[in-house]
């Protein structure tokens, strides 16, 4: 089988940490957690290859035996074959009246419970894998940004593709975009036929696409109301619009945002809106992108090529959701706003007829974010070089990682601790902010290098020959008490290569979130694991130290890469299961060249043996059932008990709030 390989990981434990490596046959060029768990509890991992993608399943409950789900298929038969008979008796002449043998593949049952901790094994084992052949090298993935189970709120607005299909997004050496959607439930390990999983495959290429190979895509969603289908652009025609107006499910339509970027010109940025097609000619609803709206609505270019794009995380109805964070080869950082709005009443000032969308239909450059200049002994200064930037703060400030291994977050709303008025600070709307910039970092501080990413073997042969002996003298004796009091760390080596991954831990209601960083430099890799936290402590700190070694972050260290290249770090969300154990709410996944690294704590069962859980299909059943009666206003006092419950469970919003006062 190809995927034999992720069968046996190469295991590792190292300062309470387990490293769970699995070798590949094949190049890995991009890798990315999913943010939605299974409904039976499995972490998601997607990484792209040399002839298509990967899907990974891991942990969650197990597959039922197909013996086990034969028998009990045949115990609830009693009754059935008198039904049966009388049907063939009627319809005798109609002999195609069973349903083909692929539905009843296509569902899968899983255990009560999970299984048992292996002494021998303390980690998640891989449930599924399954590959997708999209015939070329997969360069760059992009997933939605969500919050996690834990954090999500039963009242947030979530799309209801989200709750039912992985939504990925692939650019290809061959120049096109694929856009890959599948359940979110694995398919059983006996089913090999990709036609029976429920898989499509969009792609975009040729005119629409564009004519380099893009560097990098993003994506989220967004709703359009009723109203609102008569004046989009992209509802020209009038059968697919009427099609699309009954694919809502509550008073609007929900598309999927996409944005691609490449280097043709001096840089091109592509925009396309897809909207998100209901099928409810089945017993349980599916959802489907259309096929026919795969052309971009918006081209834009750019002043120096990109490196990296993001869409807001804020959810809709928000209006910074869909506000795109792009970085730039020259040095800067832009906000570009797909949907800035020009008027917000609806019998506008004009009173044309143009104005009704209330939307700008060319989009909105709103600032520009410039980092500092690098020293230089030429006299010819420039901009620092940018790797990465990232939204944090659910959407209202910037984090952005430079080449030298420095980082910094610009807060554009004034949302931080000790922060003044940002330029976007209580903007209803963004019309009235363009052309600002923004130059100061709110918190920065700098990527400690560990010995294993940071070092080749022969240069740490050589300092280690430097270090056997020095002369005591004022200067060594001060570089001996830095060491004995802060450690032996020294700052990271400039990189061309690195990047951010941020997830949000607290609960999306309360008003001053809590959020986990991870970046990437190079071949170091450290956690910040509160970045709010950590932002306090640098506003209210006093003293003559440094600002950059008060703001200390955790390196991943003990990381073996066995000479490989790291290409990408991300946060991969565990199940209830592994937080009720007092573990993190999530590991860490690292991609290297050849090889996918899980960085996670041994699992232990807490006495001894594991509690009776309630099923994660179960809870997240109720809580969407909970919510569509909330949205049609029949929901009892007993569903708004239970909402109340929930968020009751994951900690009250004042109580955190006041930590940062």
């Amino acid at each position: 089988m190809p995927g034999l390989p992720l069968a046996k990981p190469l295991v590792r434990q190292t300062d309470g940490r387990l490293q769970l490596s699995y070798q590949l046959p094949h190049r890995v060029y991009s890798a990315k957690a999913y943010p939605t768990l299974s409904p039976n509890g499995s972490s998601i991992i997607i990484y792209g290859y040399e002839n298509g993608l990967k899907i990974i399943w891991r942990g969650g409950k197990h597959f039922k035996l197909v013996q086990d789900a034969s028998s009990t298929e045949q115990d609830k038969k009693p009754d059935g074959p008198a039904k049966d008979d009388a049907v063939m008796i009627i319809d005798s002449d109609e002999e195609e009246t069973p349903e083909p043998p692929r539905d009843e593949s296509a569902k899968v049952a899983f255990e009560e419970t999970e299984a048992e901790i292996d002494p021998s094994r303390p980690f998640k084992e891989i449930l599924r894998h399954v590959d997708i052949p999209l015939g070329s090298a997969v360069l760059s993935l992009a997933v939605p940004r969500c919050l996690p189970e834990g954090a999500r709120s039963p009242l947030d607005p979530l799309p209801p593709v989200l709750s039912k299909r992985i939504v990925v997004a692939a650019t290809c050496a061959d120049m096109s975009t694929r856009i890959i959607t599948l359940p979110l439930v694995p398919p059983h390990v006996s089913n090999t036929d990709p036609s029976t999983w429920g898989l499509q495959i969009l792609s975009i290429s040729g005119l629409s696409s564009h004519q380099e190979i893009p560097r990098g895509v993003a994506l989220t969603f967004t709703c359009q109301e009723d109203g609102e289908s008569q004046s989009d652009s992209s509802s020209s025609n009038p059968r697919t619009s009427s099609r699309r107006e009954s694919a809502s499910g509550s008073g609007g339509r929900w598309d999927l945002l996409l944005a691609t970027h490449s280097a043709e010109a001096s840089g091109t940025l592509l925009v396309y809106r897809i909207p998100v097609v209901e099928q409810s000619n089945q017993a349980e609803k599916d959802y489907l992108l259309s096929e026919s709206h795969l052309h971009p609505v918006q081209r834009r270019y750019l002043p120096a090529p990109a490196k990296s794009i993001s869409f807001n995380p804020s959810p809709y109805p928000s209006q910074r959701h869909a506000n795109l964070l792009i970085s730039l080869d020259n040095g800067s950082v832009k906000i570009y706003s797909y949907l800035a709005t020009s008027s917000t009443s609806p019998g506008g000032r004009r009173g044309s007829n143009d104005d009704l969308d209330f939307t700008d239909p060319e989009g909105r450059w709103l600032m520009t974010l410039y980092p500092g200049f690098e020293p230089s002994s030429t006299g010819f200064t420039s901009r620092k070089t940018i790797l990465d930037a990232q939204w944090v703060l659910r959407g209202r400030a910037v984090m952005v990682l430079l080449a030298n291994g420095e980082w910094g977050v610009w807060d554009i709303e004034g949302a931080g601790p000790g922060s003044q008025q940002g330029p976007l600070r209580y903007q209803s709307s963004v019309q009235g902010v363009t052309g600002g910039s923004l130059t100061l970092f709110a918190v920065s501080g700098r990527v400690v290098a560990t010995p294993e990413g940071n070092k080749s073997p022969a240069s740490r042969s050589v300092s280690e020959q430097r270090s056997k002996f020095a002369p005591m003298t004022p200067s060594t004796k001060r570089l001996r008490e830095d060491t004995l009091f802060k450690g032996s760390s020294s700052p990271s080596q400039p990189s061309l290569y690195g990047g951010i991954s941020v997830i949000q831990t607290s609960p999306s209601r309360d008003t001053a979130p809590d959020e986990s960083i991870l970046i990437q430099h190079g071949n170091n890799s450290a956690i910040i694991p509160n970045l709010l936290a950590l932002w306090r402590n640098h506003v209210k700190t006093t003293g003559t130290f440094d600002s950059l070694e008060r703001c200390k972050m955790t390196p991943v260290s003990g990381v073996n890469l066995l000479g490989e290249k790291l290409n990408s770090v991300d946060h991969l969300p565990t199940s209830h299961s592994a937080r009720e154990t007092g573990r993190r709410e999530f590991d860490i996944l690292m991609a290297a060249e050849h090889q996918i690294i899980i960085v996670a704590q041994e699992l232990k069962e807490p006495n001894g043996k594991l509690e009776p859980k309630h099923s994660h299909a179960d809870s997240r059943s109720s809580i969407e059932a909970d919510r569509l009666m909330l949205d049609k206003g029949e929901l009892g006092v007993e569903g708004m008990d239970r909402i109340l419950t929930g968020m009751a469970n994951r900690g009250s919003p004042l109580k955190r709030a006041r930590l940062f006062t």
